[in-house]
């Protein structure tokens, strides 16, 4: 996949997503002052959190702009208790509801496999993402993608999929290439959506990262996204700083050496360890 220099990609099914996006998660500040400064940042693209009191804010923060809803690009996601084909369509239905718009311009599985339904993997994947391909066909989901598969979770559900996934958000960085997943992805035409570990500043403080923004007169913060987009991966942002989001636009406007990307493959990874989705948690 070659390096991203445009504003937007084309999904396998000629749906276009803004590279740049914003993820809005439980447990940040303010979610609608989020909001609010990253569309006055020029961010419309936004993975939302299936948490319904993210959604009920994401919604109030949208109906205090001028934006029609058809310049944004919204990701809803399903969460790990709503899998298996009803529970995936009614959660859908209420998450449309307290977003107050009637489609998703993507549709996503949170995780693959959450502890709840372990024991019944197999099954419980299927259904859900049958359900996912209903929405899709209704027209109430323009796009339908997963999130943190690793590759055997791509596979599985490649077999047994009518509508291939359009795309995988994973975490994926400096120091967390997450090699063998982009590469699955890639080879199916999956678009990667990639996003730093909450705890980023961690990552962006790192003396490598400052190396780098040192050498190319850029941010740490710039650094990441162009290092995504070279991949590319479309980029997912957080933060609460206008300006510092603004910026991030300008990793169009440079490109990095292949011998660095290479370099921060193999960085020291200064956020989590891989979460194995088949052993974790939750």
């Amino acid at each position: 996949m070659h390096a991203i220099n445009e504003t937007v990609t084309n999904l396998h099914n000629g749906v276009r997503v803004p590279t740049l996006g914003y993820r809005v998660i439980p447990g940040h500040a303010n979610t609608v002052n989020n909001v609010l400064t990253a569309l006055s940042a020029g961010i419309r693209h936004f993975d939302i959190s299936s948490h319904p009191d993210v959604e009920k804010a994401f919604a109030k923060a949208a109906a205090k702009t001028n934006i029609p809803r058809e310049e944004l690009f919204l990701t809803v996601r399903i969460a790990n208790a709503d899998h298996g084909y009803e529970r995936a369509i009614h959660a859908f239905r209420n998450s449309l509801t307290r977003l107050q718009t009637d489609y998703a311009d993507l549709l996503m599985i949170d995780w693959p496999n959450p502890k709840m339904y372990r024991e019944n993997y197999e099954q419980m994947a299927i259904e859900t993402w049958k359900a996912l391909e209903t929405a899709y066909k209704s027209g109430a989901a323009r796009a339908i993608g997963v999130a943190n598969y690793e590759a055997r979770h791509i596979e599985f559900c490649l077999e047994h999929a009518e509508i291939a996934p359009m795309v995988n958000e994973a975490r994926i960085y400096p120091g967390f290439p997450f090699t063998d997943n982009l590469y699955c992805a890639n080879e199916h035409r999956i678009q990667t959506e990639g996003f730093l570990p909450e705890n980023y500043q961690a990552v962006l403080s790192s003396r490598e990262l400052a190396i780098f923004a040192e050498k190319y007169k850029v941010t740490p913060l710039q650094i990441f996204v162009r290092y995504l987009f070279e991949k590319g991966c479309i980029a997912l942002l957080y933060g609460e700083d206008q300006k510092e989001l603004e910026s991030c636009f300008n990793a169009y406007n440079f490109q990095l050496n292949p011998d660095d990307v290479k370099y921060m493959d193999v960085m020291k990874n200064y956020g989590p360890e891989n979460i194995n989705p088949d052993e974790a948690d939750f």
